[in-house]
């Protein structure tokens, strides 16, 4: 598809400038197998892609471009860079967003924090009916967002509601065997520490033989030494 926007074009010419080595071919393509994206990458530092990010303003036009438009894994940071800029964000554009992010890499970026307690807990009832129809979709990689997007909050405020959901969000999750998802369910449980840590080991404890192993043994680590591993 061709880039109309201008400035987006700019910005692809300032990120072939930033490539680490234009000839290491198999670095970048075992990079791209890490992150899970199936897009390439041209391994260029997180400092940098910060640095010209904040070289541009957060246009939602911009944005849309790198999301939609973006055939890079650099292209899209840059976008989820300048979102974290944006005092609020239309949820559906989200979900629009979403649907050209592949593997946890390209989720994460986006959903991991620029959706903070102050935009989220205003407009709550939104987000959570947004939220379970994430972990509804046919696309994996939106079923990884419906929980990724809560680990923010979760880490920022003790509000019951939202702890309230992240337990059923990971019922419904939690016999996938994806590690895209199971994963997720840890990072979840894990930010469920800080403010809610007796109800957390209570759902451990009854939930231990269907939860995924991997979740059960990095929550409960997190729970009674406060570190992961």
């Amino acid at each position: 598809m061709k880039i109309i926007n201008k400035v987006h074009q700019e910005i692809i010419q300032k990120l072939d400038k930033l490539i680490q080595d234009k000839h290491n071919f198999k670095e970048r393509q075992w990079v791209q197998h890490y992150l899970g994206s199936n897009k390439p990458t041209r391994c260029i530092k997180t400092g940098e892609l910060q640095k010209l990010s904040k070289n541009y303003l957060p246009d939602i036009n911009l944005i849309n471009s790198l999301y939609q438009n973006g055939t890079s894994f650099d292209e899209l940071v840059v976008a989820a860079n300048l979102t974290g800029r944006i005092e609020s964000v239309d949820i559906n554009q989200i979900d629009n967003w979403l649907n050209n992010a592949v593997g946890w890499a390209e989720v994460d970026t986006l959903c991991q924090s620029n959706f903070t307690a102050d935009k989220v807990l205003p407009i709550w009832p939104g987000w959570k009916k947004f939220l379970i129809k994430l972990s509804s979709d046919k696309n994996i990689n939106k079923r990884r967002a419906s929980l990724v997007l809560l680990c923010k909050t979760l880490g920022q405020s003790n509000d019951s509601r939202v702890s309230d959901f992240a337990f059923d969000q990971i019922e419904k999750l939690k016999f996938e065997k994806e590690v895209l998802i199971t994963k997720a369910i840890s990072w979840i449980l894990r930010q469920l520490v800080k403010y809610h840590p007796d109800e957390l080991a209570e759902y451990l404890e009854a939930n231990r033989d269907t939860l995924p192993k991997i979740a059960y043994r990095e929550a409960l680590k997190k729970l009674t030494t406060g570190k992961k591993n």
